[in-house]
């Protein structure tokens, strides 16, 4: 589907909002199928096609409304949205996975040197995890 201006803002509102993307994509689908029915509608009544896409855009609704409907059900949210601790706790594990990683492959074609890379990796595997740990535990407790 093209992107259509009238419905960037109606994207940018419902993406903040934090609907899941194919909600957000089905939505603006089916605005769009509705404003081309409406604006053939009036063309068909008579209308210029000027006058035709704005009785359309009438007829159709403020972005602003079309916003609060579709936000106002939770159920389109993304789970990031809807279990923000969830993906908070995820989003550490990952990273607290990833880092020890990056020295690991650095170091895989240098076997004399893995052995104190190993102990730095271990050592910052500690340090980052109890840091990321109680990152959590003070955003969660405050």
């Amino acid at each position: 589907m093209p992107e259509r201006p009238q419905f960037e803002a109606l994207k940018l509102e419902l993406q903040r909002g934090g609907i899941a993307i194919t909600y957000i994509d089905r939505t603006l689908r089916e605005l769009s199928d509705h404003y081309d029915d409406l604006e053939r509608a009036a063309r068909d009544a008579g209308y210029r096609a000027d006058d035709a896409a704005e009785v359309a855009r009438t007829h159709l609704g403020d972005n602003l409304v079309i916003a609060a409907a579709v936000l106002a059900q939770p159920r389109l949210k993304s789970w990031s949205y809807r279990w923000p601790m969830v993906a908070l706790c995820m989003r550490s594990a990952a990273t607290i996975g990833g880092l020890p990683a990056r020295p690991v492959l650095y170091v895989a074609g240098r076997s004399d040197e893995l052995a104190r890379w190993s102990g730095a990796i271990g050592a910052a595997l500690v340090l980052v995890g109890s840091l990321y740990s109680m990152l959590d535990w003070m955003i969660m407790a405050g």
